[in-house]
């Protein structure tokens, strides 16, 4: 692009280096200026030159570079804009002064170069003098005041990022010592079970692991709604989550319906509250193991939400799959825990595990998941129910 001396003044006229110039100030300045079309890459300021020379970007785009001394590689400090100026500081140097950093474009790019040792030379004692100095000196507090801004949010990014990998690192100490006793204690657990059933061994385990969780979560010096645990929006939450269940309730009817059809050795219908009330009441003993299960279920989902798949999804590097492996890793560890009981039945624990993982995700919230657990709790053992086909097949 061609421009003559007069659309540089007009350039120079609407910049901040140049307020309050007059109009032969101004035209001192635009003689000494020089319009430059560069390619990508080019270097218009070196770290280590001692120029007195000014860059104002008009179009296109340049960064500031800054060399590591040791390894001689640079590093990018900031993007420059269409309208921003570099290299005064070397203004205000004395006349070894250095520069200290590199500008370099990084797209084709239009700008205006001033040699005001030119200038400098013929004005050095004039008033033009002292109101560039003064619109220098203002530019510079201002990129300053930016530079903090920039270095600030830097540090406290920083900071959180450290304080997530402290948190991060205690979650995963606290997970691998539960597992490592759990392991260690396999054997013992599975003769308890033998001895007192599986019930108390299940209640035991869950707040072992309930209570090291919560501490955890007080210790990471996180808010609490941070792992889930908030009323906030709670009706909305409530609703979705039974809106979000009926699928799975339809689901585990049609499971059973199928089931039943496959094997109709099995004395049973597919909603096995019908023949109770015809039957003149329920079990009782499948009664309390409902109502135990259905109060527990909170409890099942603060462990594996708010304790196992809040730090994962929160503390894990950053990347599309963080929340599905949270969600898959909170399961499988949570599965895990109950191998004491049956295989067969901690594998199954995975399948509604991924689907409350999924509204956890969804709704950040331990209330939805656990009222969702609870529904399917009580379709399962009240309405559905299981134990017959989980006697035949199991």
């Amino acid at each position: 692009m061609d421009i003559q001396a007069s659309g540089i003044g007009e350039v120079l006229r609407a910049h901040s280096l140049m307020a309050h110039l007059t109009e032969e100030e101004l035209a001192r300045v635009t003689a000494s200026a020089q319009w430059l079309n560069v390619e990508a890459g080019e270097v218009l300021i070196r770290e280590g030159d001692t120029d007195r020379t000014v860059i104002i970007l008009v179009g296109g785009g340049a960064e500031v570079l800054k060399r590591n001394a040791e390894t001689g590689e640079n590093y990018t400090i900031v993007r420059l804009e269409p309208g921003a100026s570099a290299g005064e500081m070397a203004l205000l140097a004395d006349a070894e002064g250095a520069r200290s950093a590199t500008i370099r474009t990084c797209e084709p790019s239009a700008v205006i170069r001033i040699d005001f040792e030119l200038i400098w030379q013929h004005n050095a004692n004039d008033a033009m003098h002292v109101k560039l100095l003064s619109n220098i000196s203002r530019d510079l507090s201002a990129k300053l005041n930016a530079t903090n801004q920039v270095t600030v949010a830097s540090i406290r990014k920083e900071l959180a990022a450290s304080k997530a990998q402290i948190a991060m690192g205690m979650f995963t100490v606290n997970i691998l010592f539960l597992l490592a006793i759990y392991t260690l204690s396999f054997r013992t657990l599975m003769d308890l079970v033998i001895q007192w059933g599986s019930n108390w061994i299940s209640i035991g385990i869950l707040a072992i692991m309930a209570t090291a969780m919560y501490v955890l979560i007080r210790r990471s010096g996180y808010p609490l709604a941070m792992f889930g645990l908030t009323l906030a929006n709670w009706r909305k939450v409530l609703g979705e989550s039974f809106l979000l269940t009926i699928p799975l309730l339809a689901g585990i009817a049609g499971l059973k319906w199928v089931v039943l059809l496959l094997h109709p050795e099995i004395d049973d219908t597919v909603f096995s509250i019908v023949r109770q009330v015809a039957g003149g009441g329920f079990d009782q003993t499948m009664l309390i193991y409902g109502l135990a299960y259905a109060l527990f279920c909170p409890i099942q989902e603060f462990i594996s939400r708010s304790g196992i798949q809040s730090a994962l999804q929160n503390f894990l590097p950053p990347s599309n799959k963080r929340v599905w492996l949270a969600i898959l890793l909170s399961n499988l560890l949570f599965a895990m825990a109950h191998a004491h009981l049956n295989l067969t039945f901690a594998l199954l624990t995975l399948f509604p595990g991924f689907y409350w993982g999924w509204m956890y995700a969804r709704q950040n919230s331990l209330l939805g998941a656990s009222f969702s657990h609870i529904l399917v709790g009580v379709w399962i053992f009240f309405v559905v129910g299981i134990d017959k086909i989980w006697w035949a097949l199991f």
